[in-house]
């Protein structure tokens, strides 16, 4: 189900993907998508992709992308919500 206009996404949101979500790399970009929408990801929103296991909320992902490119946690942070709050709405990952 797509996230509605009560649910958002924070930094204790746990993101997962529905069955319906195919993945394919291709030329160096990640393409993602459910039954109507595709997204290409490229750079950290793979990695950020890669974090979702239905298990680490979005800091817990967020710490990790900080890390990895050595980067401000809490922009990352910023970040995530907002592509987790966009992929939700057309139900390509699910939001807890």
């Amino acid at each position: 189900m797509p996230l509605d206009d009560s649910t958002t996404v924070g930094p204790d949101s746990v993101a997962s993907l529905p069955l319906n979500v195919k993945m394919r790399n291709h030329r160096g970009v990640m393409v993602v998508g459910g039954y109507e929408h595709f997204f290409e990801l490229t750079g950290p929103a793979v990695s950020i992709w890669r974090g979702i296991d239905g298990k680490r909320t979005v800091r817990d992902i967020a710490a990790l992308i900080a890390e990895e490119y050595d980067i401000d946690q809490e922009s990352v942070v910023a970040d995530i919500v907002e592509l987790f709050t966009e992929l939700a709405r057309h139900d390509v990952v699910k939001i807890a």
